[in-house]
């Protein structure tokens, strides 16, 4: 399993597999900086030191944390994502109850609370604090009273190992004033890196969960809009039938009589209307839901490129690309809907282009996931434009060209499939489109 050199926890009330990482990087830290500050006071600065019982210690940090590494490597395997909660948070409270024991026992014989390092167990509480749950980080607090309060009452001095005085009271001293210096600086480090991080994450989880509220009323609004259009198409749909079926026997009539040939034309631009309403309105009852009693079937992708086709303006100017890892690959979908909703990106895509460009649509797949793109050679969309892309009622077409419902009821029926279509766009390099189809079983 890779692990990037910096992970930054992320703020959740359980640890997640991110917070996990952060721990075990932070523990190989904590352990490289007291093998070093063990190495530098021993051989650097002379003093002596029970170096076998600190290194007994600190290597009970060390193979606790390679096995900490193992079982990571093990949730990585087994699927769990860098966001998703531990299948159990007392494995990373274990490891930080035993981190402030192995502590408490390395500053019990180096001098206890004189050492300038015990100002690691505020790094200790705020590490606990924040990607622990609330009882477990209570209790390490606890703890940690305890044994401050044990160190207060026992400890080993430092300079005095085995009864004997390894240093006089002024260089003593001097090693203690710069070991508070390098202590305090190393600690507020890690506590001032560790609170900017959190502050900026609280920070970013304000703004997504305001993206989520927002992201939720607009859903509601466009539900309660595809339940207007629903009612709408229900009521409409008979009077426009009646009109459809009058037109019609209309023109037949009219076959037997010397009319001017305008009054033929416009009945024949009333049926023409009649039609373009009559899709309108499927649509619009498509969004609403109703096209979700449509039957599943299983497709592979060229028939379902194939189906995308039909009825398509100008299909001579799109060129198909599909990729040999999806020809193999089927797929269940409710087969008409899904391939109108393209359908409509594609005519979009159409109408885009200069006249006489191509528009190029790929196929592939991409993590278990049917990928269509539908590029276009048009001049592209504006940031404030891309924005509002699927909004209904929204267009940039001619007035009479479109209704701007589109790319409403494409987007409408992916999400009801758990799909997804995004767009990405350049003023004067064309528009992308994205749609991303989960492969269903069969």
């Amino acid at each position: 399993m890779h692990i990037p050199p910096l992970i930054r926890p992320q703020v959740h009330s359980h640890p997640t597999f991110d917070t996990a990482i952060w721990l075990l990087q932070l523990r190989w830290v904590a352990v490289a900086g007291q093998l070093l500050t063990i190495a530098v006071v021993y051989w650097v600065l002379k003093v002596q030191l029970p170096w076998l019982g600190l290194i007994s210690l600190i290597g009970i940090t060390a193979t606790t944390n390679l096995a900490y590494f193992f079982w990571l490597t093990y949730l990585r395997r087994d699927g769990l994502q860098r966001t998703d909660r531990l299948p159990t948070n007392q494995v990373a409270a274990g490891l930080m109850l035993l981190d402030m024991l192995v502590l408490t026992g390395m500053l019990l014989i180096s001098s206890g609370t004189a050492n300038p390092f015990a100002l690691f167990y505020f790094v200790n509480i705020a590490v606990a604090g924040a990607i622990l749950t609330p009882g477990w980080a209570i209790g390490l607090w606890f703890i940690t009273v305890a044994g401050i309060t044990l160190l207060l009452t026992y400890s080993w001095p430092l300079f005095y190992i085995d009864g004997t005085l390894a240093l006089s009271d002024s260089e003593a001293w001097s090693i203690r004033k710069a070991g508070y210096l390098v202590a305090f600086t190393t600690c507020g480090g890690v506590i001032t890196y560790f609170i900017t991080v959190l502050t900026g994450e609280l920070k970013q989880r304000e703004l997504q969960l305001q993206a989520a509220e927002d992201d939720r009323i607009r859903s509601r609004q466009l539900e309660a809009l595809g339940t207007l259009a629903a009612g709408a198409g229900h009521e409409l749909a008979t009077p426009l039938s009646t009109i459809a079926v009058v037109a019609k026997e209309l023109g037949r009539n009219l076959e037997k009589y010397e009319v001017p040939p305008s009054i033929k034309q416009d009945v024949g631009l009333i049926r023409s209307e009649l039609e373009n309403c009559r899709r309108i309105l499927e649509g619009m009852r498509s969004a609403a839901g109703e096209a979700a009693g449509e039957r599943f079937d299983c497709i592979d992708i060229q028939s379902f490129i194939d189906e995308i086709m039909v009825g398509i303006r100008q299909s001579n100017r799109i060129q198909i690309s599909i990729a040999d890892n999806i020809r193999a690959v089927k797929n269940l979908l409710p087969i008409q809907a899904t391939a109108q909703a393209i359908r409509n990106l594609v005519q979009n895509a159409l109408d885009a282009s200069q006249p006489g460009a191509q528009v190029q649509l790929d196929a592939e797949l991409h993590a278990s996931n049917w990928r269509i793109k539908i590029v276009d050679r048009g001049d592209g969309m504006a940031p404030e434009v891309l924005k509002r892309t699927g909004e209904p009622f929204f267009t940039t077409k001619e007035p009479g060209r479109g209704m701007g419902l589109g790319l409403y009821l494409t987007r409408n029926v992916l999400r009801r499939l758990n799909g997804t279509l995004s767009f990405s766009s350049r003023v004067g390099h064309g528009t992308t489109a994205e749609v991303i189809l989960p492969v269903k079983n069969f």
